[in-house]
Order: structure tokens, then C-alpha cells, then sequence
């Protein structure tokens, strides 16, 4: 994929001469944004969930809730890491 490809290399849009602010368009772009937004949230939590039971049978000798229960910071940071790995591909996936 070249510079020219990615969303940051085609630059932003033209501007419109004497367009003023249409209320009918904002409230159309403000309604995609919030369905979108509702959309990748429900993407997210059950992608986490999924990811998070797969973790727990990938590491059967730790019940991991209950050492998060325990205050065990190991855990807690292990399990951050992972969350915060599942979360860049969802959203590399989402971003595609």
C-alpha cells in the first residue's frame, strides 16, 4: 500500500464555495456518526468477550477474575495488554 492509498494521503476535501450550513446534512452526519459509533461499540464488547473466553481456555491453571478479585496486578496488567491488543485489531479491522 502506498503513501497515496491511506486515508491520511488523499488529503481533505474541497470546500465548497458559499455552502452554507445545511441543518438537513448535519443532522444526516450526526445521525451516521452515532450509528456507527453504536455499531463498532457492539462490535467491540462481544469481539472482547469472545477474545477474553478464548484467553481464559488458552491459560487453564489461572482463573483470572479471581485474581483480579485478589488485587493480583500481574494479572491485571496481562489482561490489559491483551484487551489493549484485541482493541488495535478491531480497530485496524474496523478502520479497513
Amino acid at each position: 500500500m502506498s503513501g497515496t492509498d491511506s486515508v491520511a494521503g488523499q488529503g481533505l476535501p474541497p470546500i465548497q464555495p458559499d455552502s452554507g450550513f445545511d441543518i438537513v446534512d448535519f443532522l444526516v452526519n450526526a445521525g451516521a456518526a452515532l450509528l456507527w459509533s453504536v455499531v463498532a461499540a457492539l462490535i467491540f464488547s462481544l469481539v472482547i468477550i469472545v477474545a477474553m473466553r478464548i484467553f481464559s481456555a488458552l491459560t487453564p491453571g489461572i482463573n483470572e477474575m479471581e485474581e483480579l478479585r485478589k488485587g493480583n496486578t500481574a494479572v491485571a496488567l496481562v489482561m490489559f495488554g491483551f484487551t489493549l491488543a484485541v482493541s488495535a485489531v478491531v480497530v485496524a479491522v474496523l478502520l479497513k
